[in-house]
């Protein structure tokens, strides 16, 4: 009778704990494999071995979860998520040349203080010291920049 209240235990604590933690999937199993010895235990046999029965289909319903179930179930609650950073917010940032390259073809640029080499967009086109310049892109620790057209 008392195995009842044990295997709710283990699943309410496993449902709790994976809401404080919400979205890492790691206590939800617990829950999951709470059910089915939960089950077995309406039959309120208090024998050691049935009791012992309960503890190995709950140690391998929380091992085959963790196994067949965790990848699925992360792909499906990520599904829709796009991974950003903050490098983002700067694509369009206006920047100034400060460097020059020789033939003009590229340059550095300071962004918050910080010196970067900048590749410019169009390879035709050369660029002015002081010009203003927008970024287009990051790639590795080179800027794409590029120049907004006047109309």
């Amino acid at each position: 009778m008392y195995m009842i209240w044990i295997w709710l235990a283990v699943l309410a604590l496993g449902l709790l704990v994976e809401l404080i933690d919400a979205g890492t999937l790691v206590s939800v199993w617990f829950s999951v494999g709470a059910v089915i010895p939960l089950f077995m235990s309406i039959w309120r046999t208090n024998n050691p071995w049935y009791i012992t029965a309960q503890v190995i289909v709950f140690g391998l319903v929380v091992l085959l979860s963790l196994i067949f179930l965790r990848k699925i179930c992360l792909k499906l609650l990520y599904k829709n998520s796009k991974e950003t950073t903050n490098i983002d917010s700067l694509v369009d940032k206006r920047v100034k040349i400060v460097k020059l390259s020789a033939d003009k073809t590229h340059g550095t640029i300071k962004l918050n203080g910080v010196e970067y080499t900048a590749i410019f967009e169009d390879d035709d086109k050369t660029f002015e010291l002081n010009e203003e310049v927008f970024i287009k892109k990051f790639e590795g620790n080179k800027i794409i920049v590029y120049r907004k057209e006047k109309n």
